[in-house]
């Protein structure tokens, strides 16, 4: 699945326009108890995917190029706010060291495939103030997860082989986390603007699908964390912002095949480190 990197950053520039003309011009942020916040920001870098059976003590963990796409709207009443938010990813050829035999060789698997992340958050939206578009939002919620991925061949070194292989892993679970937004500057024009944010939880694969086998799992333990620091400008006068900075994630789980050994286990994961750039609109 590819995604127009030029196609969305005209759609979303497009709406960011169409909403900031849609604001009345003697309306002020935060300057009711009812508030709306809407996000969307492009990224890419580095996307992770790893699989490492019971029966070795090394495995598929892969890295390679990604694109994200992450949109959420919030909708926040005096100090209540309620947020969805969708990731989007892509992944495309993945890399990584393994031996063979005592010899160490350097694996491609060439391929692409897609990553969705949606979060559904409850929380306290705090800080707010009438003409600043800063605040607080402490959260918790379930997550959802899904990833598929095609891999047309695997290389070892200089020898290519086609494989034609299907990856598939969903899972869901929870979050719980932060994100806050702060200005300095000028309630009635431009400021600077600071965007930071981490949450952690639980959300193991439900379903596992490698290499065209279909498997039930059974969760041993699992982990998710991950972090977003950026920085950037706000014109607080007409709600809007827009910043850059380095956002990433990670989710982890352990767990039992069928047929493993009582004391041993294996594990997946998926995750991603991305530069990104946002623009946001509050009103």
């Amino acid at each position: 699945m590819k995604i127009s990197g030029r196609l969305i950053k005209h759609a979303l520039l497009s709406a960011a326009l169409m909403l900031t003309a849609a604001v009345p011009a003697s309306a002020e942020v935060n300057d009711s108890d009812l508030g709306i916040h809407l996000r969307g920001a492009l990224g890419g870098g580095r996307v992770y995917l790893g699989y490492v059976s019971y029966s070795n003590s090394t495995g598929d963990l892969g890295a390679g190029p990604g694109a994200t796409l992450n949109v959420a709207a919030m909708l926040a009443y005096k100090f209540i706010g309620v947020e969805g938010n969708m990731l989007v990813g892509t992944m495309g050829d993945l890399e990584w060291k393994d031996e063979v035999a005592g010899t160490e060789y350097t694996f491609t698997s060439k391929g692409s495939g897609v990553y969705s992340i949606l979060d559904l958050k409850l929380g306290f939206n705090l800080f707010r103030e009438e003409g600043d578009m800063g605040y607080t939002f402490i959260y918790a919620g379930p997550r959802y997860w899904t990833m598929k991925r095609n891999q047309d061949s695997l290389k070892q070194d200089n020898i290519e082989v086609p494989t034609n292989k299907k990856y598939e892993a969903n899972g869901s679970g929870w979050i719980i986390g932060f994100r806050d937004f702060s200005t300095i500057g000028s309630n009635d024009g431009f400021a600077i603007a600071l965007q930071t944010g981490l949450f952690g939880g639980k959300a193991p694969v439900d379903d596992f699908e490698w290499e065209n086998a279909s498997q039930d799992l059974k969760t041993d333990q699992s982990i998710t964390l991950g972090g977003e620091f950026a920085a950037g400008i706000a014109l607080q006068n007409i709600g809007f912002s827009l910043v850059g900075g380095f956002r990433g994630e990670a989710n982890v789980t352990t767990f039992k095949d069928p047929l493993a050994p009582a004391d041993e286990e294996s594990a997946f994961g998926l995750g991603n480190v991305t530069f990104f750039v946002e623009a946001g609109l509050q009103f």
